[in-house]
């Protein structure tokens, strides 16, 4: 009887454990986030206020901003070949962010969309290698 408890345990924690994860690499609280934000290197360099900052998109551009009201804190990302539109997609794109009196950026690397929301035009992308990504909008 015994026998059969270990067996049935073990089958539980390989079908529980063996699960594929919804999301497999992106940050756990930047992917639950609905917020606009950047990370670089794992650590989160700017998040929108919508009290305090404007978003822009530009479509011909493939251009996301995000910023607060005087720009002393903001990111442009601009996507190179299209924009992200379905979960699993790879896309190329360039960055720069504010980091504190700075401004840095990065170019060519490519993301994948972990989640797209046509709803709300959101799009979460991250590069996995390099602990980087966003969460950017599509603006109508």
């Amino acid at each position: 009887m015994r026998k059969y408890l270990y067996l049935i345990a073990i089958l539980i924690l390989t079908a529980t454990g063996c699960r594929e994860k919804e999301n497999p690499g992106m940050d756990s609280g930047m992917y639950e986030s609905n917020q606009v934000c950047l990370m670089v290197k794992g650590k989160l360099v700017y998040s929108f206020d919508e009290g305090e900052g404007q978003l822009a998109f530009n479509r011909t551009l493939k251009q996301f901003r995000a910023g607060n009201d005087d720009m002393t804190s903001f990111f442009v990302l601009t996507c190179s070949n299209e924009l992200p539109r379905t979960k699993g997609q790879e896309i190329r794109a360039n960055f720069r962010y504010t980091s504190g009196n700075s401004v840095k950026s990065s170019n060519d690397l490519t993301f994948k969309v972990e989640k797209y929301e046509e709803k709300t035009g959101l799009a979460w992308l991250w590069n996995s290698t390099d602990k980087t990504g966003a969460v950017v909008k599509i603006l109508n």
